[in-house]
């Protein structure tokens, strides 16, 4: 069977990444790699990206040998599927040498030129950086490929990268995992956190504003870096407590955040009070400024 480019393009299109705004170099570095899916290595074995074989990706690819157009003889990944191919680039970058591409995510320029430095392209310095000079000249084909058709009547009302979602708790720079105390439903405030954002995510995509959702591993402060390249970023908690206490609240930086920013968070707490039919802590008269790391972070990306 013989991959067909337009299929590989409708299938990226539709696939819901980790973070959408990356689609696009994703798709740049396919139709570099595969030159428009018009190589053998892709048509034949469904692999547009020119990925190697590594041990780290077989549950998803398997080695063939195959000779590149330089006339060198690898054993490269073969995919199976489409939605393989797509899915088995980001298996093949979460492995321990491209360590710490999540804190490069900010814009598809950046997240480009660090992998290519850290080996996903070989040669010395100027060869990296020609292969990311290349890349970023195709963001504008890549973004054109991947376009929606936009809805006459809607207005886009994000100017950057959209919404950032952040699970709160989970695994500690350390290694440990924090996974907060437990709820009278039996589950912990890192469970109730995904489900949240998930959701949320779900929502927010589906009323066509891009929404990415992160769960790394870094200190509270650097997560809140994460926030650079987006127009909104929040931070998801749920704490344990006692019905009479129960209620919902928004917090912003207690020193850094700005008028908007607490208009934000007045409107937030009383649209999640009034649909989860709880107290809203703000408006109850809880200080909304609070002096989190995750907070300081994040404002200091001017999100």
């Amino acid at each position: 069977m013989a991959f067909e480019w337009n299929d590989f393009v409708l299938k990226l299109k539709n696939t819901e990444i980790e973070f959408q705004h990356l689609k696009k170099a994703q798709l740049a570095q396919a139709i570099l790699e595969s030159g428009r899916g018009t190589s053998d290595l892709f048509k034949l074995h469904g692999n547009p990206f020119g990925m190697k074989y590594r041990p780290e990706i077989r549950a998803i690819a398997i080695p063939v040998t195959y000779t590149a157009s330089n006339g060198v003889e690898d054993i490269y990944c073969k995919f199976e599927t489409l939605q393989d191919a797509v899915d088995g680039y980001w298996v093949f970058i979460d492995r321990p040498v491209y360590s710490g591409w999540r804190t490069s995510i900010a814009s598809p320029e950046e997240y480009i030129e660090f992998i290519a430095f850290a080996g996903y392209i070989g040669g010395n310095s100027e060869a990296k950086q020609a292969y990311v000079d290349k890349v970023i000249r195709l963001f504008e084909e890549a973004s054109e490929l991947l376009k929606v058709s936009p809805d006459s009547n809607t207005e886009a009302i994000w100017q950057k990268n959209g919404v950032l979602l952040e699970i709160g708790h989970g695994t500690l720079p350390s290694g440990t995992f924090d996974p907060g105390a437990v709820g009278v439903n039996s589950k912990n405030e890192y469970e109730l956190n995904v489900i949240a954002a998930r959701a949320a995510q779900n929502i927010i995509r589906r009323a066509g504003v891009p929404c990415d959702v992160t769960d790394a591993v870094a200190s509270l402060y650097t997560i809140g870096r994460r926030a650079a390249g987006y127009d909104v970023f929040c931070s998801i908690h749920h704490n344990s407590a006692s019905g009479r206490a129960q209620g919902a609240e928004v917090l912003v930086h207690d020193r850094k955040a700005d008028p908007e920013d607490l208009m934000l968070s007045r409107m937030m707490s009383a649209e999640i009070a009034s649909e989860l039919g709880i107290r809203d802590r703000i408006a109850g008269g809880r200080n909304p400024r609070l002096r989190l790391g995750v907070l300081s972070g994040a404002e200091d990306t001017d999100v």
